[in-house]
Order: structure tokens, then C-alpha cells, then sequence
């Protein structure tokens, strides 16, 4: 339960911050565009650092990685709440997100640890469940609060429920084992992970934006090197940070590509649905927010089925499904885009988090199959990084697209390309292996 707090405590503002943009725009004198940054540069940062924390995790302990994380996270929260321009504000809210980067997969492997393999699907469902619900609490209170008080108010709020889940989790987790504090984190080989992650996801995200400008053309040039780099290193490296027999497993492989666009495509629909609510259909923040907040419910309520249905049918045929449904919603949204009918959309919205609150939980727990014990903290930020890497693009093309937007058009484009994101990972999916495929 003090991983699932701790889970909680740093995610919950995420969903309100999509909601809030215009909001703060106008209180930070700046543009929708420009605020969306507070979403897009923590995903950058998650993306370049959840492998680096995952893996100091598993050399030095996840517990005292969780501890950290959630003094970083409270910190920031409040740094946030007390930002006076729009560049403040996105720095500290992505250096509280490094704390929410270091939580996670190490909630992860602490609840992967605590439960045998038949068990797992489970507790990822039971995971998803509660960063869903964190998403629903951010939008119940936020964006009433938003309306009333403003948004500040928000991340004061996220500090206290931090310090909190903190002072709850400190006396009950478990100790992490003696001897990990020896071994050493492979510096050269996480600066060559970071480069490289990076310089994909900055170069993809601004070349929606800039276009075949220097800068996105030379931030993609510097990948395949870094690549080359980061493999020649771990081969040489004693203990390395990325092992390459961890990338050498398929559910490794067809897991992160299906994580990779399904977060491409879900983050993208997140992101812009609030904007088109707001800019094309008139609606508040704080009616947008209620129409939201069945998205996320649905996510909730898709827990206990997506336990059932993974550990009786496996994780393959429930992502298999779960993304060919969310791609058919996200393509019908095309639809209530191009009519301006927020009935259509409200309709669409919990349709859609019900498919991906059934394709999250087999992908993490897919991805627990593919590793040994030692390498669950790498594994599942793994898993995390490339949805996050899809988050960064399908943010950074799509918000190209529609963020400034005014007519339904650039919206109903959007949803389509969401859609096929979503039906891309479908054939990933297939490749899984897992307990029920392997028997």
C-alpha cells in the first residue's frame, strides 16, 4: 500500500494540468503552446531518467530510491505552486517529475518482488488502477479548484499528500538487501543512454514544431552514435547498466514498441481532447474536467477485469484486443471532433479508458516475464520509458498540429493519427510471450 500511495501522490496533478492550460496561460501572460511545455519537458526528463533510476534502484536499492523520490517530488511541488513565469513553472514541475520517475519503478519492483509471477498481472491491474484514480482526484478537485481559486492551489495540495505518503511509507517498506550500496552505477553508459534518449525525443518533439530545421535533423543525427556508443560500453562494462541480455528477449523487444505507440497515441488524445473541448466547443475548465473524469474511472473500473482476463487468457490476448478497441474509439472521436458534438466525445472518452486500462497492465507484466528478479527495477522503467518517449512525440507532433487551433479540423486529423498510433501496437502485441504462450 505504500508503494501505491507513494504512486498516487506524485501523478495526480497530471491530468489537471492538461485541463488547466488556458487557465495558466492567461495568468502567466503566455501562450497554450507554450504551458503544454509543463507536460512535455517532465516526459523528456522521465523519459532520459526513469532507465538511470530503474537501474540504480536494482544496485542500490528501491526503497531508498522511493524515499528520495518522494522528497524531490514534494520539494518541487511546492516550487511549482509558487512559479511566477512560464519558464519557472516548467522547470519545476520537471524536476518534481524526476522524483514521480524514480518512484515508479521502484514501486514496481518492490510489488513485483512481493508476488510470484501468476500474481503479477494482477498487481500491475491494481497499479494502473491507482495511478487512474490519481488522474480522476486531480480532475474531481482540480478543476473545480482551478475555476475558484486558480491553479496554484493544486500543487500545494500535491506537497501535502507527498509528505504524507512519505511519513506512511518510511516505517513499512521492506529493507532493501545488504551489499547493493557496493556496486557501481555505470556513469559512462547512463550518459550514453540519456544522450541518446534525449536527442530522440527533443529531436522528434520540435521536429513537429521547427521542421527540417538544424536543430531536430541534428539532435536525430546524434542517435544511431549514441546507440553505437551505449552497446560498445555495456559489452565492456562490469556491471553494466543497460544489460544487453535484457534487450535480447522478445517480450523486451515487441513490449517497449507496443508501449512506444500506444503512449504515442493515448498521450496525444489526452492531451489535445481538453484543448478542443475548451477552444472549439466553449467549454470551461471546470465542465471540461468533468467530462474527463470518466476516462479515468474507466481505467479504474477496467482493474479487476483486466486481473481476471490476464490470468486467464494471458497478457498477449488481452493487449491484443485492448489496443485494436482503443484505436476503433480514438478513430470514432474523428466524428465528435467534426460535428463539435460533446456528446460524442463524453461518450468516447470512458470507452477509451477502459481499453487502455486493460493494455497498460499486460504490457508491465509482460515485461516482469521477460527479466530475472534482479533486473525488475530495469525492466519495468524500461517499459515505462518508451511510453514515455511515445508521450514526448505524440505530444510534440500532435500539440504542432492542434495546439493553437480554433476550428475542429486540426482536431479530427489529430484523432486519426491517435487511432493509428493505438493500431500499430497491435501487431507488437501479438509477439508477446507470456505464461500461457510459453506452456
Amino acid at each position: 500500500m505504500a508503494c501505491l500511495a507513494g504512486m498516487f501522490a506524485t501523478t495526480f496533478p497530471a491530468t489537471i494540468l492538461t485541463i488547466a492550460v488556458q487557465p495558466i496561460a492567461l495568468d502567466l501572460d503566455s501562450t497554450p503552446s507554450t504551458v503544454l511545455w509543463v507536460t512535455t519537458a517532465p516526459l523528456l526528463a522521465a523519459a532520459v531518467s526513469t532507465p538511470v533510476l530503474g537501474r540504480l534502484g536494482d544496485l542500490r536499492g528501491h526503497r531508498k530510491l522511493f524515499l528520495i523520490g518522494m522528497v524531490v517530488a514534494a520539494l518541487f511541488a511546492i516550487a511549482t505552486a509558487l512559479a511566477w513565469n512560464a519558464g519557472s513553472l516548467i522547470t519545476a514541475r520537471t524536476i518534481s517529475q524526476l522524483g514521480s520517475a524514480a518512484t515508479i519503478p521502484s514501486s514496481f519492483a518492490m510489488l513485483f518482488r512481493a508476488h510470484p509471477p501468476q500474481q503479477r498481472v494482477r498487481v500491475s491491474s491494481l497499479a494502473s488502477a491507482v495511478l487512474a484514480g490519481a488522474a480522476v482526484v486531480g480532475v474531481v478537485i482540480g478543476g473545480p479548484l482551478v475555476d475558484l481559486v486558480g491553479w496554484r492551489i493544486i500543487f500545494a495540495v500535491q506537497a501535502a499528500v507527498c509528505l504524507a505518503a512519505l511519513a506512511a511509507a518510511v516505517p513499512v517498506l521492506p529493507a532493501d538487501p545488504r551489499g547493493q550500496a557496493r556496486v557501481p552505477l555505470d556513469l559512462p553508459g547512463a550518459l550514453a543512454l540519456a544522450l541518446a534518449t534525449l536527442a530522440l525525443t527533443f529531436g522528434v518533439n520540435r521536429l513537429g514544431v521547427w521542421g527540417l530545421s538544424p536543430v531536430p535533423i541534428g539532435c536525430l543525427a546524434v542517435v544511431p552514435f549514441a546507440v553505437w556508443a551505449l552497446v560498445r560500453i555495456e559489452r565492456r562494462a562490469t556491471h553494466p547498466l543497460l544489460p544487453l541480455r535484457v534487450l535480447s528477449t522478445r517480450n523486451t523487444r515487441v513490449v517497449t514498441a507496443a508501449s512506444f505507440f500506444l503512449g504515442a497515441g493515448w498521450m496525444g488524445n489526452f492531451v489535445l481532447t481538453p484543448l478542443l473541448m475548451q477552444s472549439v466547443m466553449g467549454l470551461s475548465a471546470g465542465l471540461t474536467s468533468l467530462l474527463s473524469v470518466p476516462r479515468a474511472v474507466f481505467i479504474v473500473g477496467a482493474a479487476p477485469t483486466a486481473s481476471r482476463w490476464g490470468q486467464r487468457f494471458g497478457e498477449r490476448r488481452m493487449v491484443v484486443v485492448a489496443a485494436a478497441a482503443l484505436g476503433l474509439v480514438m478513430a470514432s472521436m474523428t466524428i465528435g471532433a467534426l460535428t463539435t458534438s460533446v456528446v460524442a466525445i463524453a461518450i468516447a472518452l470512458p470507452l477509451s479508458g477502459w481499453a487502455f486500462g486493460h493494455a497498460q497492465p499486460g504490457l508491465v507484466s509482460a515485461m516482469g516475464h521477460a527479466v530475472d528478479e534482479q533486473d525488475f527495477g530495469l525492466a519495468t522503467s524500461l517499459q515505462q520509458t518508451s511510453n514515455q518517449i511515445g508521450a514526448v512525440v505524440g505530444i510534440g507532433l500532435f500539440t504542432a498540429l492542434a495546439g493553437d487551433a480554433t476550428t475542429a479540423g486540426p482536431f479530427a486529423v489529430v484523432y486519426l493519427l491517435t487511432a493509428t498510433c493505438a493500431f500499430i501496437a497491435v501487431p507488437f502485441a501479438l509477439l508477446i510471450r507470456d505464461r500461457h504462450s510459453a506452456a
